[in-house]
């Protein structure tokens, strides 16, 4: 077959090819901009769902924390007034007791009375004295059940077993009962002051809370135990009312987790999931006011300062995010809508290329039989330098074929070579910018790990540390050196981020905190402010640097050490037991000018052993996304207790890296030991 019909069967082959790859890529690009667009929004819609979800859960929160401080402030407003009437009460008694009372008997006749013989059984002569000293009290009990309508039963409890109490209030089982051996009675003795009790059951079933505060004579000695026993129905009524559905369940709960006033039944409130999650996930002990939330429920709760509880409010989460998710769906609606409107496109599309296809073959046909003969020779021309091309001679150039569609198509070939020539320099130069990157940051690796001292000459002690970092570079550091010669001071340090950025602010770190340290003779808790105060001054990128530092008497082995919002240490005992070193948490380095971080003390025994960290150690992740966690670091250190201190890293450092397995490090990891050896 000569090359005319060939290029003539190849310009119609090459006509049909074209129109029918540009439906094709038209289809394809509808279909693109159709997929393309699911995935846009499905995004946005995701986006749109967090974004308000976190918004909602911020101001769920908010209102969470108000309503569990409002209900606080107006239980302990009560609480409050309550004990002030006690103390002013409990001054006059006092003064009439220590003044000698009345200069009469009054006479007694039991239940019409006010004072009432308790399980002592005291004397007549017992019962005509404390009568002559504090009978003329009974009116104040009267006159504080009237202004105080929360009070139910207002007593005294003499040491003698005697009761005084109010004209209108009377309980037999008071009577019949030793209120000495009552646990408000004992725990307001013991505390010498204003002391209020757990809540519990009285005889009628109904909750009582007691507020007891110890009366004594002049010489000190104890004359008995003022109460006031008050109804707690009021806080149910007032305060942990949720009948408006606002939240799901408001209650009052010790410091010891337990529930003791709920707007539920106190034991299913104790089952519910939320109940569970929420004392898991605070610290009870001391906590005084924020919130908790999960998929499930938003908590807020704050502290009742008279008595030490909390008074915890549970929203309802489904309620709060209701407006979300109807959001959420609207928008879905609306893009199943253009869904359809780019599918009806791209038929309309796929429709006229057919009709064009039919148009153009005829045409096509008699253009190719006229132009085969023209083109030829250009065909053969083009042909024989992408030959040459092909075998990778990419200095060829077509030469001038005019100005046809021959000489554009060798114009373009040349444009192509060109441009092929350059990307592959390119390339090139991009792999050996690579290279140099690679380098230069294992240069960089190799320079900041030699900044961190490995051991230290420290008279008596064995310590040494190790950094792990997750990238080429880390934000990790730790530090020691000798202040003088009975100092020593040891630093391990967090900073927020990894990579190159966070590396050089460790560098900046390290050096503010050393030289603070060496520059003055300081205090921990002063090395800290000054260090945070100069880190805040030069921070552009906004990082902050969580930090234990401390200052280490060699001789004694006292430590004097403060924290800023760093991990707590562990001290392993020689016998292997180990506990963490209590520390108080402050916002890290570089967070915020000004801050004040408090100092504390501890002691290393001989044979004992102070473990530093970082949060690279108790959050490393394993396959099964569960984190290492404090329990398996107190877990492998009994193991480790007769080890020297690199021994003991290097076990860490193992059975991290045995818990992790093939999961790639998250975060930089760097672990101190400091062992007393004598």
């Amino acid at each position: 077959m000569s090359i005319g019909k060939k290029i003539l069967f190849s310009l119609l082959g090459l006509s049909l090819l074209v129109t029918l790859l540009l439906c094709a890529i038209s289809i394809y690009g509808f279909n693109d901009i159709k997929a393309t667009f699911q995935q846009e929004n499905k995004t946005a819609i995701g986006d749109l769902y967090e974004k308000n979800v976190a918004e909602i859960t911020k101001s769920s929160s908010k209102l969470a924390i108000s309503l569990a401080n409002y209900y606080a402030q107006t239980i302990n407003i009560d609480f409050e007034r309550i004990m002030g009437e006690l103390n002013t009460m409990k001054g006059d008694i006092e003064t009439l007791y220590n003044s000698g009372g009345t200069t009469h008997a009054i006479p007694i006749s039991r239940y019409e009375e006010y004072i009432i013989s308790q399980a002592a059984h005291p004397s007549q002569q017992e019962v005509n004295r404390t009568l002559n000293v504090l009978g003329a009290a009974t009116p104040m009990f009267d006159n504080i059940l009237k202004i105080e309508p929360k009070i139910s039963l207002a007593y005294l409890v003499l040491e003698n077993g005697m009761v005084i109490s109010s004209t209108k209030t009377f309980y037999p089982a008071v009577e019949k009962a030793d209120m000495r051996t009552r646990d408000w009675y004992k725990d307001a003795v013991k505390a010498g002051t204003v002391n209020w009790s757990d809540l519990y059951t009285g005889t009628d079933n109904r909750s009582y809370v007691t507020c007891a505060t110890p009366i004594h004579d002049k010489k000190g000695q104890l004359v008995g135990v003022l109460a006031f026993d008050l109804r707690v129905s009021e806080i149910s009524e007032k305060t942990l009312n949720t009948g408006d559905n606002t939240y799901i369940a408001a209650f009052i709960m010790n410091r010891q987790g337990h529930v003791l006033l709920s707007s539920l039944d106190v034991k299913a409130t104790e089952k519910q999931p939320y109940f569970e999650k929420f004392i898991k996930n605070i610290d009870l002990m001391t906590t005084i006011s924020d919130y908790y939330s999960d998929d499930s429920s938003i908590i807020g709760y704050a502290q009742i300062k008279s008595t030490d509880w909390l008074l915890v409010t549970v929203l309802d989460y489904e309620m709060m995010m209701a407006p979300v998710q109807a959001v959420a769906e609207s928008v879905s609606a609306t893009g199943d809508k253009m869904e359809q409107v780019i599918s009806d496109e791209t038929r309309r599309v796929f429709f006229v290329f057919l009709i064009i296809i039919l148009v153009l073959l005829p045409l096509v046909f008699m253009t190719a039989t006229r132009l085969s003969r023209s083109i030829t020779r250009p065909v053969e021309i083009l042909a024989d330098g992408a030959r040459v091309i092909g075998e990778g001679n990419l200095d060829y150039e077509f030469a001038d074929l005019g100005t046809d569609e021959m000489g554009m198509l060798a114009t373009t070939f040349n444009g192509m070579i060109v441009r092929l020539k350059e990307y592959m320099e390119a390339v090139a130069r991009s792999a050996a910018d690579k290279q140099r990157l690679e380098s230069e940051l294992e240069v960089a690796r190799d320079i900041q790990l030699g900044m961190l001292p490995q051991q230290i000459d420290c008279p008596g002690y064995d310590i040494t540390g190790m950094m792990v970092p997750a990238k080429e570079v880390g934000g990790d550091f730790y530090d020691f050196f000798m202040l003088n010669e009975e100092k020593l001071c040891f630093v391990v340090a967090d900073v927020s981020g990894k990579g190159v950025g966070a590396a050089l602010f460790m560098t900046v770190a390290k050096m503010v905190l050393k030289t603070a340290a060496q520059a003055h003779n300081t205090t921990v808790d002063e090395l800290l402010s000054t260090a945070n105060n100069l880190l805040c001054q030069e921070n552009p990128a906004e990082l902050f640097v969580t930090a234990y530092v401390g200052i280490m008497d060699i001789n004694s082995g006292q430590i004097a050490y403060a924290c800023a919002g760093h991990n707590p240490p562990v001290i392993v005992h020689p016998d292997g037991s180990s506990e963490f070193v209590p520390v108080k948490p402050k916002l890290p380095l570089a967070a915020m000018e000004g801050i004040q971080y408090p100092i504390m003390y501890t002691q290393l025994q001989t044979g004992e052993t102070l473990v530093l960290y970082t949060d690279g150690v108790t959050e490393a992740t394993n396959l099964d996304e569960e984190l290492y966690g404090d329990a398996r670091l107190l877990a492998a250190l009994p193991s480790l207790k007769r080890l020297s201190a690199p021994e003991m890293i290097e076990g860490i450092k193992s059975n991290v890296d045995i818990f992790v397995g093939e999961a790639p490090q998250f975060d930089d990891i760097t672990i101190v030991a400091i062992r007393k050896i004598s």
